[in-house]
C-alpha cells in the first residue's frame, strides 16, 4: 500500500475515533470493538508497507564475485587509525624521524553475500581467488572446497553481520592496503614481546635508535600477523609487536 494511501486511511481512523466519542449511540464495548478494529487495519497497513520495502529479491543481493569489505586507506594521507604492518629495522630512518611500512588489514566479509555464495562463484581471500566448487556447513562454520589445507577457506562468523577467514594456526587472513612513509611522533611509544610475552620490551623516541641497535638477526623484521601500528594526525605514535608462538 502506497504512503499517500496511508495516510487517507490514518485521516479516516482519526474521523471514525471523533465519530465515536461524539455519538451515544453505540454502548461502551461496542466503541471499543469499532477502535480496536479500526487499529489494526492501520498497523497491517503499515506492516504490509514496511515488509514491501524491505523485501528486496535474493537475486539483487547475490554477487558470483565475493570479495573482502573494503576499508578507506590513504598511503599519503593516513587516516587515524591502527594497522598490522609489515617492515623491518632499515625501514626506519632516524635522520629523518620516519618509518616505512606496508599495511594490512583483517579480511572481513559481508554475512549476507556469504550466505547467498553459490558453486561456481570466485571468493576473493587473502590476495587469492578461489572458484567454489563445494560448500560444507560445519557447525555452523563454512567450509569451502575442502579448507584452506586443500586450497579452500574456512570462514565464521566475525559478529556485527560480517564473517571472517581462517588460515594456519587460526590466524586470520589480511589484505594489503598500500605502503606509507610516515614521521615518527615524538609522542612514540614501543612495546616489543618478540623475546618474552610476559616482559616486552619498550622504549620511547628518545631511545629509539639505542632499542634499534638491540635488536638481534632474528627479530629485526616486523611481520604484519604480530605488529601493529597506530596512526594519529599523520604521525606513528605506537609501534606493538605480540610474541608469536
Amino acid at each position: 500500500m502506497k504512503k499517500r494511501n496511508i495516510g487517507i486511511l490514518k485521516t479516516a481512523v482519526t474521523a471514525l475515533l471523533a465519530s465515536l466519542t461524539l455519538t451515544a449511540c453505540f454502548s461502551e464495548s461496542a466503541q471499543d470493538e469499532e477502535i480496536d478494529g479500526a487499529m489494526k487495519i492501520l498497523g497491517k497497513a503499515e506492516e504490509k508497507e514496511n515488509s514491501q520495502e524491505q523485501n528486496v529479491p535474493e537475486e539483487d543481493l547475490h554477487s558470483s564475485y565475493i570479495e573482502p569489505l573494503g576499508m578507506e586507506y590513504d598511503t599519503v594521507s593516513v587516516p587515524d587509525c591502527t594497522v598490522n604492518a609489515l617492515f623491518n629495522v632499515k625501514d626506519f630512518n632516524t635522520e629523518a624521524g620516519t618509518l616505512t611500512f606496508t599495511a594490512y588489514t583483517e579480511e572481513l566479509f559481508d554475512a549476507v553475500e556469504i550466505g547467498l555464495m553459490q558453486i561456481g562463484d570466485t571468493l576473493k581471500i587473502g590476495g587469492s581467488e578461489i572458484v567454489v566448487e563445494s560448500i560444507q556447513d560445519v557447525n555452523g562454520d563454512l567450509i569451502v572446497n575442502g579448507g584452506f589445507e586443500q586450497g579452500g577457506a574456512e570462514l565464521t562468523s566475525a559478529g556485527g553481520g560480517t564473517y571472517k577467514a581462517r588460515s594456519m594456526d587460526n590466524y586470520p587472513t589480511y589484505t594489503e592496503l598500500g605502503r606509507s612513509t610516515l614521521p615518527i611522533s615524538e609522542e612514540l611509544t614501543i612495546s616489543d614481546s618478540y623475546k618474552d610475552v610476559a616482559s616486552p620490551v619498550t622504549a620511547t623516541y628518545e631511545g629509539l635508535q639505542d632499542y634499534l641497535d638491540g635488536l638481534d638477526g632474528a627479530s629485526d623484521s616486523f611481520d604484519y600477523i604480530s605488529t601493529t601500528v597506530r596512526v594519529d594526525k599523520g604521525k606513528v605514535v605506537d609501534i606493538t609487536r605480540n610474541w608469536i608462538p
